[in-house]
């Protein structure tokens, strides 16, 4: 495992230098295409319901634990 903190002192090890750059280029990439009002609505929409469904899901599991 390569040290990248005596270089640049921005990443750890290759592994979080190659996640770091692949997040910079996606952000990047969405910045060329930004999401219109609607389309930004609905996704919070659907993190909001996923959350709420793995959250029921989590609370099922704990009960049958029990």
């Amino acid at each position: 495992m390569q040290s990248y903190l005596s270089l640049d002192g921005l990443y750890i090890n290759d592994f979080h230098r190659s996640n770091s750059m692949a997040a910079q280029w996606e952000v990047q990439r969405m910045s060329l295409h930004p999401y219109s009002r609607e389309q930004m609505l609905q996704q919070i929409a659907e993190f909001q319901q996923n959350s709420a469904s793995k959250k029921s899901v989590n609370e099922e599991r704990r009960r049958k634990t029990i």
